[in-house]
């Protein structure tokens, strides 16, 4: 049973799941493009590309256990959750179109977890 405080607390909660709007403006294009052109032409700092994308599913409430990693054509964020918040994913998706999104989960502490990996095909 939940205390009427409990109770209110996940009806605030969930009003704000359901009116959540990550307002990004044109980063999610812009850090694409960057992207892109990072792993197309190798131009751009990778440190910078990976502080980026941290804040961009920051955004989104898409919390990372440990820092992305940038690898050839692709970016792997590890979700520090077991949970996919499917309609956040969709959100970011809305962005990244130019990448192929590939969902893992996997074990680490005796935890099932998530991990994103983002591909890009040129």
């Amino acid at each position: 049973m939940y205390s009427d405080e409990e109770k209110k607390q996940l009806m605030e909660d969930l009003k704000e799941m359901e009116t959540f709007k990550a307002d990004t403006g044109d980063e999610g294009k812009i850090l694409q493009e960057d992207l892109k052109d990072f792993f197309i032409n190798g131009n751009g700092d990778k440190e910078d590309l990976i502080f980026r994308l941290e804040l961009y599913f920051y955004a989104f409430k898409l919390f990372c256990r440990k820092q992305v990693k940038i690898d050839r054509n692709q970016f792997t964020i590890f979700l520090n959750d077991s949970i996919l918040e499917w309609d956040l994913i969709k959100l970011v998706m809305q962005d990244l179109t130019d990448f192929e999104l590939e969902i893992e989960a996997v074990k680490e502490n005796n935890d099932v977890l998530i991990n994103l990996n983002y591909t890009l095909h040129y």
